[in-house]
């Protein structure tokens, strides 16, 4: 156990967001972390006002390890590398995931990839409106993509994600194969990922080629 010495800002939010990555976004309490370092959790409350203002810490500190593309590279290439950035750093954490939305415009490292990507995507001819709903779209893809990551059963405890998932391939077995013939073929992949790597670079590539579609559309217009 940690000892009274040892708390500091850094400290807590390293804490906290292990707490996080094991047990999940629900599971984070500022007594949980107190204990942690063998404290109350008034002592905690010298760094952090509430839960709330550590939970933005944490969604910080992931945002923090967003790396943002080099500028000059051309459109396409700067939108996959900023989509694979910021898919990495919540993979790294796929619980705090929610917490990188909330975040994400209040750290520095979150508003200089935004400023940049809205600025790759006026250059290429879109509109403000459009830009900041692309902006959108590439947090939520992201998101959803970490979130829902077949097989991460991320809002399941670790210990039941495999009954979650046997559950799951039963349903689906049991359903009529003259009926449902792909899906039932389907079943496994859709269920848990094979290869997590080639799921995120297919989800990104996806909607890259979406933008990149829509700015072709604009260059001949």
């Amino acid at each position: 156990m940690k000892s009274k010495n040892s708390l500091s800002p850094a400290a807590v939010v390293d804490r906290a967001l292990a707490i996080v990555d094991a047990e999940g976004l629900d599971a984070l309490t500022v007594r949980k972390v107190a204990d942690a370092f063998g404290v109350t959790p008034m002592a905690l409350y010298w760094h952090f006002a509430n839960k709330e203002a550590l939970l933005a810490a944490v969604g910080d500190a992931v945002v923090s390890q967003i790396r943002v593309p080099d500028e000059d590279l051309p459109l396409e290439d700067y939108l996959r590398d900023a989509m694979t950035s910021l898919v990495d750093s919540m993979r790294a954490h796929p619980s705090a995931a929610p917490l990188v939305a909330q975040q994400i415009m209040q750290a520095e490292t979150g508003r200089d990839l935004t400023e940049r990507f809205l600025d790759k995507l006026a250059l290429a001819g879109f509109d403000i409106d459009r830009s900041a709903s692309m902006a959108h779209y590439a947090m939520q893809i992201a998101m959803t993509l970490v979130s829902r990551e077949p097989g991460a059963e991320l809002a399941v405890k670790p210990e039941d994600r495999q009954a979650v998932l046997d559950h799951k391939r039963a349903t689906l077995a049991s359903l009529p194969e003259d009926r449902y013939p792909r899906l039932r073929a389907a079943a496994d992949a859709m269920i848990e990922c094979d290869n997590s790597d080639e799921y995120y670079a297919d989800g990104i590539a996806i909607f890259v080629a979406g933008v990149m579609a829509d700015a072709r559309a604009l260059a001949q217009a």
